[in-house]
């Protein structure tokens, strides 16, 4: 019964008989009276140290809750605080003792909550602002990177003096370091803001790496390295937009350190989960650095942080985005012989089956066929035509909606490329849409974006187009545009050379 009544009101009460004799002391009680509350328990109250005004007081207040038998709040007793003195009943429903524990009073309690709501009231005006300043620097400063790289990779292609390519590569590096570095930065802050958040849910893997295929198998077959992916056929409980976040850097780091050999994508069922593994035949981790890898800014082999090698962001913010998908990100390493990368996430339903097995790009066809492109900055919006043209294909600028319905009206496109946020109230989303209902064709769309915002970025993973991320390496618009292209339906190739 005394445990019962220590606990009352979730703080610690003291306990005396009706004759005022203490019985159990409460810490409060016992700083109050400035003794150790052991040595009170058996006293009575005019004995126990309290000045013997302030111990009449509150022997009558006892006297008086035990004979009503209701309690009673009362202030002055101890500075700061509201004593509420309350009845204990026996069996019968006689008092045989009173507890006593302060309260904070009404108004007190009041102003608190009201404190505590302003404080989280304002935070949450914080983490509004700082998520719209960084979702517009994350889209604002990635555009004019972008045009410095469109108009970077035409220059470079007209240039035959070795003096003047050999500027134009170091260019080049000197653009891809700073646009590397403000990615990395402002995931990181967005990440440790809080700013970023899961929806979970059923994802189809093999739709996730599919999208990472196109984009790393150009920079594989540049270094000469395989690139293999084993479908999983299965889906997983994740968020696809995140766990294509999470994967880009394990792939791009085990590239990066693979100089012969390759990397190979492939998953493991454990029971209830899907172990996702990204394997490469690379320089490996020594057992001393496993548990550093995951730290900001740290790099194996590179003292001098020589920039091509990396920032040493990208496990870090893997490790962030694993611990928002609750999932399990680990690494084993031979040193000299490579590394496993895994990713275990739950499996969420039935697996699908078998899916086809990926092939090795082929070369890409002749470029051939009209791109209608929707981009509403003028420097991205010229720098994609020429290199669309300069590629082989005929090229429809628009800047919105209503200029994009007036073009394919009059021409009818092959593919769509456009930009996810226009400056009008459609997205990219919305544009091709609309050009499939006006149309009556389902013409291929390739989303162009530097968002990052998780919403965005699912929005174009519901609609199943085609998403390339800014900045992005010329390379890789132009092998989606050229494989999309490849895999128009008979249907879709009649309807267009009718048009044309």
């Amino acid at each position: 019964m005394l445990g019962v009544l220590l606990s009352a009101g979730g703080e610690p009460l003291t306990l005396l008989d009706t004759g005022g004799r203490i019985l159990v002391a409460s810490r409060m009680f016992a700083e109050a009276v400035g003794v150790i509350g052991d040595e009170l328990e058996g006293c009575a109250l005019d004995g126990c140290g309290m000045a013997p005004v302030l111990a009449e007081r509150f022997q009558g207040h006892v006297r008086r809750c035990a004979s009503t038998g209701h309690p009673a709040s009362v202030s002055g007793l101890l500075p700061g605080r509201t004593l509420r003195f309350a009845p204990v009943l026996d069996p019968d429903g006689r008092v045989w003792a009173v507890t006593v524990g302060a309260r904070v009073g009404a108004e007190a309690l009041d102003a608190a909550r009201r404190e505590a709501e302003e404080a989280r009231a304002e935070a949450a005006r914080e983490r509004a602002a700082k998520g719209k300043f960084l979702a517009a620097a994350s889209h604002d400063l990635r555009q004019p990177f972008q045009a410095m790289h469109l108009f970077h990779h035409l220059l470079s292609a007209k240039l035959t003096d070795s003096g003047a390519l050999d500027m134009a590569a170091r260019l080049g590096e000197s653009i891809e370091a700073a646009e590397v570095l403000l990615r990395a930065l402002l995931d990181v802050t967005k990440l440790d803001a809080g700013l970023i958040t899961a929806e979970l849910g059923p994802v189809p893997v093999d739709d996730v790496l599919g999208r990472l295929i196109d984009e790393f198998q150009p920079e594989a077959d540049k270094a000469g390295l395989r690139f293999s992916v084993h479908p999983t056929g299965c889906d997983v409980v994740s968020d696809a937009a995140l766990l294509e976040r999470l994967l880009r850097p394990l792939i791009a780091n085990a590239l990066r350190f693979t100089e012969k050999g390759g990397v190979l994508i492939g998953g493991r069922h454990r029971g209830g989960s899907l172990r996702l593994e990204v394997w490469d035949t690379g320089c490996g981790i020594p057992e001393s650095e496993r548990d550093a890898i995951w730290n900001d800014f740290h790099q194996l082999g590179n003292p001098a942080r020589d920039r091509r090698h990396g920032l040493g962001l990208g496990l870090a913010i893997a490790q962030r985005l694993a611990a928002l998908l609750g999932a399990t990100l680990s690494v084993r390493s031979r040193p000299g012989h490579g590394s496993v990368f895994a990713v275990e996430l739950p499996l969420a339903g039935v697996a699908r089956g078998p899916a086809p097995q990926h092939q090795p790009a082929e070369e890409e066809p002749p470029a051939q066929g009209t791109v209608l492109v929707v981009e509403d900055d003028p420097m991205q919006l010229e720098g994609i035509v020429m290199l669309l043209r300069d590629w082989g294909y005929r090229a429809l600028p628009t800047r919105g909606l209503a200029e994009a319905c007036r073009e394919a009206a009059t021409r009818l496109p092959d593919i769509i490329v456009s930009d996810l946020r226009l400056s009008g109230p459609e997205t990219g989303v919305d544009v091709i849409r609309t050009l499939w209902s006006r149309l009556g064709l389902r013409i291929p769309g390739v989303i162009v974006t530097g968002d990052t915002d998780p919403e965005r970025l699912r929005l174009v993973n519901a609609a199943e187009f085609r998403l390339v991320h800014k900045p992005f390496d010329p390379a890789v618009l132009r092998a989606i545009i050229a494989r999309s292209l490849a895999a128009l339906p008979p249907a879709m190739e009649a309807a267009a050379a009718g048009a044309a």
